[in-house]
């Protein structure tokens, strides 16, 4: 069931950026408003893929992230855009591996967010009520997102789902290991 709502998102995010390049191999130029809806509607395929990939790893149950999932802002990174001489005729799936591999480039610059095994073990019992897949896709998520304001508006998200208290300690160190990245 989730395997299809992934695969349903991917597919719509997947038209919406193939539009986009219909729409640049037409030589039309794209206003800067169309160029950040552009950025948006790969940066949502990106993510809806990183859940997909989670959810053929572990089959786990992923709601509580898709829904988060959606509701990231968008990031403030400029766009450019480059013509190319001759426009090569590539089909939807060779695209989608593009737009992956140009966007995972840009996130290698990234540090991973990684726990010891003991702060992993009180994150899982503590703050994900024993759900290792539910820790899992959490730091997938926070590992594949590339601002800190998304990192911070989905662990704010996370928060407010299983209502973990501002003050524990374990809260803490997961705002502290995304700032960390991030420096």
């Amino acid at each position: 069931m989730q395997r299809d709502l992934v695969i349903q998102q991917l597919k719509e995010e997947a038209k919406k950026v193939e539009q986009h390049l219909l729409q640049l191999q037409q030589d039309e130029q794209l206003t800067r408003v169309e160029a950040e809806q552009f950025l948006n509607d790969v940066e949502k395929l990106y993510r809806n893929l990183a859940v997909y990939v989670h959810v053929l790893k572990n089959q786990g149950d992923l709601q509580v992230h898709l829904k988060i999932m959606q509701s990231v802002p968008p990031a403030e990174a400029p766009l450019v855009i480059e013509k190319k001489e001759e426009p090569v005729q590539l089909t939807i799936e060779e695209k989608v591996e593009e737009i992956i591999s140009v966007t995972t480039k840009e996130n290698i610059e990234l540090k991973r967010i990684e726990f010891g095994i003991n702060d992993r073990f009180r994150i899982i019992n503590e703050l994900f009520f024993q759900n290792q897949q539910e820790f899992q896709a959490a730091l997938q998520q926070l590992n594949a997102i590339s601002t800190l304001d998304e990192s911070v508006f989905y662990l704010d998200s996370l928060k407010e789902i299983y209502n973990w208290k501002p003050n524990n300690d374990l809260v803490k160190t997961m705002y502290t290991m995304v700032n960390k990245r991030f420096v």
